[in-house]
């Protein structure tokens, strides 16, 4: 008995012992975190400076091209001056030239050929000695600046850094308030009944959400009938299920129900306008919409090119307003829950907020914020605009189609005018955008995104992220939109149709 008791206490010492290594175990570990936490946080100063470098560039980019144009146009005046400098001088040698005609045409009349007698003398004076024989003219080539390899921003260095794990663990042990738990020396055993399952381990928080797309059908082909499309740049499902397409190469709206195609809205001019342009045999004005959307009143809003102009249409395509006023280069619109329109100034660096009504027009209209080159928007439930900034092309576009350039990074504003979010231009270590084209929020808010370059459909989840859902299948997304039903639609410009894919948010179970 007194062996057993000595057995027993040397096991109860083991016992201490290694509950004593259990809790340093315990407390290396929370401090490994803490050091994981220390690099996440460092890794995202370091992005987050890559990103204020990189607005920099944009902005100077964007200075850039201010001065530039400036300069021509600054060439372009001295040459028009010295045009008109010619052309003025040799209207005064017409008008001189008919006077001198006029002048023998008179003496031709005379009867007295005394007078002509004495005409005869005259000099012939020389009306054109005082034109130039030459101009000088400002003549304008681009001389470009030539890069040693690809524009970089700034590179990653590398540098030894010692952490002293004892130092962290003194300190992880005096600001921690709760002690460690040790485990139960009996552990009840999992019962194994035919319906249990073995535990899954606990998946990462980014891992858990995983988007599939699968292909279901084709909408459209090109042409020119209802129904099919030329070239479209832009789509919008409103919260019934109707469809609107921009149809850029029609020059029209196009409006698809569930049913099919329902109706086609175009640019219809007054009547003075139609018979001034009809007497003067010019062609009716054009609708060329570059995107399109609609409010929660019913209101259709487009952005034209043909005039640099906002549009407004009711459902029925009466116009009710048309602005242009302060407006460079609209683009992209978008219908915030409120019903008023965001639009983006693509040359003019600026979000607009207008407020519409639909027998007055535009009743309100102020700067939301400044970009850079801001082009692409969309906005979610909450209010939250996201928008696209800089430029970004699509190598394939051989034709040098303005209308498919697209965004560099993409930023976000809320209604209150007050930055968000921000994805950088390298929203990932090995990934960056190339050249977006449309963008669309889904129900949860994570936002969706279409690269007319990478010919990929992204999803950046809300809490951070991202997946691509389609890899596959297009040749050059430019819109995308979710259906109340769940359906994801794409519209690939280049074959002149919608692509329609399942969008299904799969959770996985944790424990």
């Amino acid at each position: 008995k007194e062996a057993a008791e000595e057995r027993r206490g040397e096991f109860g010492t083991r016992l201490a012992r290694l509950r004593e290594l259990m809790g340093d175990l315990q407390k290396r570990k929370a401090a490994l975190e803490d050091v994981s936490r220390d690099l996440q946080s460092r890794y995202k100063v370091v992005l987050q400076e890559y990103s204020k470098e990189e607005r920099k560039i944009q902005e100077e980019l964007a200075r850039s091209r201010k001065f530039f144009t400036t300069s021509l146009s600054e060439v372009e005046k001295i040459n028009n001056q010295v045009m008109e400098e010619q052309a003025y001088l040799l209207n005064l040698a017409e008008v001189q030239i008919m006077s001198r005609c006029d002048y023998f045409l008179a003496k031709i009349k005379q009867g007295d050929i005394a007078l002509l007698e004495e005409a005869a003398d005259e000099e012939e004076p020389e009306l054109t000695n005082s034109l130039p024989r030459e101009l000088t003219l400002q003549e304008v080539e681009l001389l470009k600046v030539s890069h040693v390899g690809p524009l970089q921003i700034g590179q990653v260095v590398k540098k030894p850094r010692t952490v002293n794990v004892e130092e962290s663990l003194m300190e992880t042990a005096a600001s921690s308030s709760v002690p460690f738990r040790e485990p139960d020396l009996v552990q009840e055993e999992p019962s194994c009944t035919p319906n249990s399952s073995p535990a899954k381990p606990r998946m990462p928080e980014a891992a858990t959400s995983i988007q599939q797309c699968s292909f279901i059908k084709k909408m459209g082909s090109k042409g020119s009938l209802p129904g099919m499309f030329n070239l479209p740049v832009s789509l919008h499902v409103t919260s019934q299920g109707e469809v609107l397409v921009a149809d850029r190469g029609n020059f029209r709206i196009q409006v698809f129900t569930r049913k099919g195609f329902l109706k086609e809205i175009r640019r219809s001019p007054s009547g003075i306008d139609s018979f001034v342009l009809s007497f003067l045999g010019a062609d009716l004005p054009n609708l060329t919409p570059l995107s399109v959307t609609m409010n929660c009143h019913g209101l259709i809003g487009v952005t034209d090119s043909y005039d640099n102009s906002v549009k407004v249409y009711t459902m029925d395509g009466h116009c009710v307003a048309c602005h242009r006023s302060q407006l460079s280069k609209p683009w992209g619109i978008a219908a915030l829950p409120s019903g008023q329109f965001v639009v983006t100034d693509v040359e003019g660096g600026k979000l607009w907020c207008f407020t519409v009504d639909r027998g007055v027009g535009v009743v309100k209209y102020s700067c939301l914020c400044s970009a850079v080159r801001p082009k692409f928007v969309t906005c979610d439930a909450e209010g939250t605009i996201y928008f696209t900034q800089g430029l970004g092309l699509n190598l394939e576009n051989r034709q040098y189609e303005h209308h498919l350039e697209g965004g560099f990074s993409i930023g976000s504003v809320g209604p209150d005018g007050q930055l968000g979010r921000q994805i950088s231009h390298f929203f990932s270590e090995n990934e960056d955008f190339r050249c977006i084209a449309g963008m669309c929020v889904d129900a949860r808010g994570d936002l969706i995104v279409a690269d007319s370059s990478r010919k990929e459909i992204l999803h950046f989840p809300k809490g951070g992220g991202y997946n691509i859902l389609i890899r596959e299948g297009l040749t050059c997304p430019v819109g995308i939109a979710i259906t109340p039903k769940g359906q994801l639609l794409v519209l690939d410009c280049w074959d002149h149709c919608i692509k329609i894919y399942s969008y299904h948010l799969r959770r996985y179970s944790t424990p």
